[in-house]
């Protein structure tokens, strides 16, 4: 179905960015968990930065001028994300109409404001909301210099490529993107006015090398990755996010098996069920002419990125370049559904369509809505909470070797309270030392986060070696990756 002649009120827009503000404020207030912490902790404690996620500071900059502002706690500092995902609804809409006309707009601000991915990431303390919204902003720029040319749009469109790849490493792979959107429209735009705007983004880029490189120094490589599960991952991040998955036990590098899928059966066959039909679609209309130039858009501004960082990550097998981490292309995979799903003829064809995704999407956030039992939110603050009165002379807390800054920043001087115990490094003195303490304590605690689990016991000994103790176990499960074990 055509939009020429649609026209959409104002007040259609502004209900939907509504819309999208109400199923982003539930949980807004939830515990800190993962990377967030280096975001609330240590990050965010100067201008610029001067840790080793000095090459990306723009987010966290603009995190700590918030928090001057007087912004604090879970909800106070999240809304600067949570901002960033309410402009993509308008701009998304903007990039629609551009492309072609206000209904297509309409269904591209609809599909971005219910996106479970950058739902998630809108309530999330990092930068991914931030560039995924600068990457909105850079297509619109994108439009309208090839539209119109003037210097002005020149130099937005090299400001917010700045604010892009000071945002986030990996747009780049956008803006290589946008490099072959440049050369498909060198009769509309000059190639030396096209590329010399990327080329004074690579120059203004120069002086952020150095930190660049102490990045890859220290971080680099630390995390394992399993490439197999590389476009698995992007393809359940893309369609329902991150948090909305039954995942048990995983492993170092978080491989993804049958066992998994099979957990999350009513999600998958909602998405092979609409995604199938919306594929078919697509394959049918890059044999129409009439489309062509909004699809080259769609896969210069998604499917590139993704198929650059899946050879980056399969050559370098650096975690972090895995295509799963391109939040700010979720837009360009969402416009390929807009346009697809507008092309359905059938009335009775979309309808099941939508409902279908609607289904998908209620699934997803009622699994997002329920971080105990799905996703991977871990609840510092109540684990926190349990352990900062509990510990004490006649109970001990166990921890492996690791990162624990949000349990110190819920319960301040816990720290002092803990012993780390490293079961890898000698079994024998761990398990001696662990007896001992079950021996002299009433109670023993063990916080285990896979995440540290997995590099510092695979095995679980430390459970083992508890378990010999005789002691009672109890499990309480803050999340399925996070779990609270008592013996006593």
């Amino acid at each position: 179905m055509r939009g020429e002649q649609v026209r959409v009120p104002a007040w259609v827009i502004w209900a939907v960015t509504i819309v999208a503000l109400l199923l982003r404020l539930p949980l807004l207030n939830y515990s800190f968990y993962g990377d967030e912490g280096f975001s609330v902790i240590r990050d965010s404690l100067k201008l610029v930065t001067d840790t080793e996620d000095r090459f990306r500071p723009l987010f966290f900059s603009l995190l700590y001028i918030w928090r001057q502002l007087g912004f604090d706690g879970e909800a106070g500092l999240r809304l600067l994300p949570l901002i960033f995902g309410i402009a993509q609804v308008p701009l998304a809409y903007l990039v629609g109409k551009k492309l072609r006309d206000g209904q297509l707009g309409l269904l591209l601000a609809v599909l971005v404001a219910a996106s479970p991915m950058l739902i998630e990431f809108s309530q999330e303390l990092r930068m991914y909301s931030m560039v995924a919204t600068i990457a909105l902003a850079q297509a619109y720029v994108l439009l309208l210099m090839l539209e119109k040319f003037t210097w002005t749009r020149w130099a937005v469109f090299v400001l917010v490529a700045l604010a892009g790849v000071y945002t986030h490493l990996l747009y780049w792979l956008f803006l290589m993107g946008v490099t072959l959107t440049f050369l498909r429209e060198r009769k509309r735009l000059s190639i030396w006015k096209s590329w010399g705007a990327l080329a004074a983004t690579v120059a203004l880029y120069l002086p952020n090398i150095p930190n660049l490189m102490r990045f890859q120094e220290t971080r680099g490589g630390e995390y394992v990755m399993d490439f197999a599960s590389a476009i698995p991952k992007l393809l359940a991040a893309f369609t329902v996010g991150f948090n909305y998955f039954v995942l048990g036990e995983q492993p170092a590098g978080r491989p993804i098996g049958m066992d998994d899928l099979a957990a999350n059966l009513p999600l998958v066959l909602l998405a092979l069920a609409a995604g199938s039909v919306i594929v078919w679609k697509l394959i049918w209309l890059h044999g129409r002419a009439e489309d062509r130039r909004i699809l080259w858009f769609g896969h210069e501004l998604f499917t590139v990125p993704v198929i650059l960082a899946t050879l980056a990550s399969a050559v370098t097998d650096k975690y972090f370049l895995q295509p799963k981490y391109l939040i700010f292309s979720v837009p360009f995979a969402l416009l390929f559904l807009a346009i697809a799903f507008d092309d359905l003829r059938n009335p009775r064809g979309r309808q099941v369509i939508a409902v279908l995704g609607a289904l998908m999407v209620m699934i997803a956030q009622f699994h997002y809505w329920q971080p105990k039992n799905y996703g991977r939110k871990e609840n510092w603050r109540t684990a926190a909470e349990v352990l900062g009165t509990a510990v004490g002379d006649s109970n001990a807390l166990v921890l492996l070797p690791g990162h624990y800054r949000l349990l110190s920043y819920y319960a301040p001087g816990i720290e002092d309270r803990w012993e780390l115990v490293d079961v890898q490094e000698d079994e024998t003195s761990a398990a001696e030392r662990l007896t001992e303490l079950a021996a002299d304590k009433r109670s023993i605690y063990y916080l285990r986060h896979d995440v540290v689990q997995n590099l510092r016991d695979p095995k679980d000994l430390m459970i083992s070696v508890l378990n010999r103790t005789g002691k009672p176990l109890s499990i309480t499960q803050l999340n399925p990756r996070f779990k609270l074990y008592r013996w006593g």
